[in-house]
């Protein structure tokens, strides 16, 4: 029973880095007409894809997640808010291992989202 309560809260935390909720902030903020956040998002989510075929076998859960604790993070400028969220993505981070992935596979998957993220960082400067 405990086990199978765990595994269901890494799971849940595992989805935070989901295409639906990726794109539940990012409709979000379009409703907000926040336009360096949306182009941000949509410029890391493109890289993403990208990335995706050059690096193979990662976790994109764990990629998408980092462009939405990073920019949401900037986007509040808010410490609690950044400490609460780095947070819940270190627990994201802890479940991805304790659901046994690999390793390999959740570092890819990290590479591609802190590179995501600085190509939505700084191609959104450009727009």
């Amino acid at each position: 029973m405990k086990k199978s309560w765990l595994k269901e809260i890494a799971r849940d935390l595992l989805a935070l880095g989901s295409i639906p909720f990726y794109f539940l902030v990012v409709i979000r903020a379009i409703i907000g007409k926040y336009e360096l956040f949306i182009n941000q998002m949509v410029i890391a989510a493109i890289a993403i894809f990208i990335l995706y075929f050059v690096i193979k076998g990662s976790n994109l859960h764990i990629a998408r997640s980092i462009p939405i604790v990073v920019f949401t993070s900037l986007f509040y400028n808010e410490m609690l808010f950044a400490v609460f969220a780095v947070l819940v993505w270190v627990l994201l981070l802890v479940s991805a291992f304790y659901i046994n992935r690999k390793v390999g596979f959740v570092i890819r998957g990290l590479i591609i989202g802190v590179i995501s993220s600085l190509v939505g960082y700084y191609g959104a400067l450009f727009m």
